[in-house]
């Protein structure tokens, strides 16, 4: 990454597979591990970090933006909204194929796509209202405001035998 920083790139996508996982570990972790690198080497604000993959639901943008990501794209969700059928598996970008219902109209289609959209702005909203926070860019890396289940589990079983 930073050999492409320094050859002029300022926006990376970073992409996980259907499960959440890029390069066999947890997108968070890769999130993190990006950002961090970014923030140690003096480079964060001058590159925008794009996240997707593994984003299933509302409450997945504002952990990903926590994470260290700007922005996130979306797709499995998009697709549900419009009532897509999967054929075959989906847990490969590269060949995951999906049937759109015969009936669908443009019309109904955008309304759906703007209706989960917005569905999606207020739990953010919500998110950063609880969090005293204004603004969505204020999130991106605010470590300190988020629990992981993997901390949480360690602080509460760490002390008892036969936990991990």
């Amino acid at each position: 990454m930073l050999a492409s920083i320094a050859a002029g790139v300022r926006v990376f996508h970073l992409v996980a597979d259907y499960h959440g996982r890029g390069d066999g570990r947890f997108v968070r972790d890769l999130a993190l591990e990006a950002h961090l690198l970014l923030v140690e080497k003096g480079l964060r604000d001058m590159v925008t970090l794009i996240g997707s993959g593994g984003i299933a639901a509302a409450e997945h943008v504002p952990k990903a933006i926590i994470c260290g990501f700007d922005a996130v794209a979306l797709d499995t969700p998009l697709l549900a909204a419009l009532q897509a059928q999967p054929e075959g598996s989906v847990t490969d970008a590269a060949t995951a194929r999906f049937r759109l219902p015969p009936s669908l109209t443009i019309e109904w289609g955008v309304q759906r796509l703007k209706n989960l959209s917005a569905a999606w702005r207020d739990q953010l909203l919500e998110i950063l209202g609880a969090m005293g926070l204004r603004e969505v860019r204020r999130l991106r890396g605010e470590l300190g405001r988020a629990m992981f289940q993997r901390d949480l589990e360690r602080e509460a079983f760490g002390g008892i035998d036969g936990y991990r």
